[in-house]
């Protein structure tokens, strides 16, 4: 894993390209695109609200914690924002 990283978040045109590299076409319909913290695509999904950050080039994935973007692995990640339960 990475350093932590402190960003400030743009919005501008949206980037679905790593989305659609992690995830099947069937689940891409329930995210939305809510802009970049540096290199960092950031989608959210409508029924968690939660937060899927993925890098620009679909390899590494992050959490939010504390101000910062912290590496976390992909099953993390995904389980993170799928799931409402924890």
């Amino acid at each position: 894993m990475t350093h932590p990283i402190k960003a400030a978040i743009t919005v501008g045109e949206p980037n679905w390209g790593p989305l659609e590299l992690v995830l099947p076409a069937c689940e891409l319909e329930n995210f939305m695109y809510m802009g970049r913290a540096g290199e960092i695509e950031l989608y959210k999904h409508w029924l968690t609200r939660r937060y899927l950050n993925i890098s620009a080039d679909g390899q590494r994935f992050y959490r939010y914690s504390d101000g910062t973007y912290v590496e976390v692995t992909k099953a993390v990640a995904l389980d993170h924002v799928r799931n409402r339960d924890h």
